[in-house]
């Protein structure tokens, strides 16, 4: 199972990692948290741990690892 880790203090909600995962709007949605939006993970079984939002994370904001 992946892992997945948002920074929320890094977030800047642009939604760019719902655009480019090939599973995005499974995985992430963008909240407001604090007065900020932010993405959220909703369910990370959809993952297949290509990293493409991690690469695509302007502010460095994702992480993923994998769970044993």
């Amino acid at each position: 199972m992946i892992e997945i880790f948002i920074d929320t203090d890094k977030c800047t909600g642009c939604g760019e990692c719902i655009r480019v995962c090939p599973k995005g709007p499974r995985i992430y949605r963008i909240v407001e948290k604090n007065g900020r939006k932010v993405a959220e993970v909703m369910d990370r079984s959809f993952c297949i741990g290509c990293t493409t939002c991690v690469t695509a994370c302007k502010p460095e904001a994702i992480r993923l690892e994998r769970g044993w």
